[in-house]
């Protein structure tokens, strides 16, 4: 997709994606400490996505908003309109078992990478629900993938 955001917009992102690292872990802590009630508050419904890293090893927590398809669950790996996957995706990519942590529940998924053409089906749902991930769309070159995340059978 060309590039087509206006400086004010590039600024605006940049800003958006360099709180979302500095205050993560704060955000984190947050949600689980309102069991979700932050995001339900902003209207959004968002999760606690803790994922294994893929260099480090370690566990690692970011919150997000996510979609619903079904039964499942997706992410959109925009990270802010940058010109790079989000840490998480990787992580994903690298292991796809991974947990979520919904208000205050707490379960295993496994996740995938959307296919582009089940994507392209996906988006005007999500730009509906959430209109602003359309300037991502338009402020990188690189296609932003969707992440499917399918709850594990107990």
């Amino acid at each position: 997709m060309t590039t087509s955001v206006t400086r004010k917009e590039r600024v605006g992102l940049w800003l958006h994606r360099t709180l979302d690292k500095r205050f993560s872990r704060w955000s984190v802590a947050l949600f689980r400490r309102t069991k979700g009630g932050i995001t339900e508050r902003a209207g959004v419904e968002g999760l606690v996505l803790t994922t294994l890293g893929c260099q480090s090893g370690k566990r690692r927590s970011v919150m997000l908003q996510y979609f619903h398809d079904r039964e499942d669950l997706l992410l959109v790996a925009a990270d802010g309109g940058g010109d790079h996957h989000p840490a998480w995706f990787h992580n994903l990519t690298a292991q796809p078992e991974a947990t979520v942590q919904i208000a205050g529940e707490t379960e295993a998924v496994v996740a995938e990478r959307v296919s582009d053409a089940d994507a392209e089906a996906l988006w005007p749902a999500i730009l509906e629900r959430a209109p602003s991930y359309e300037r991502y769309l338009r402020a990188t070159e690189r296609t932003i993938p969707l992440v499917r995340l399918r709850r594990e059978a107990d």
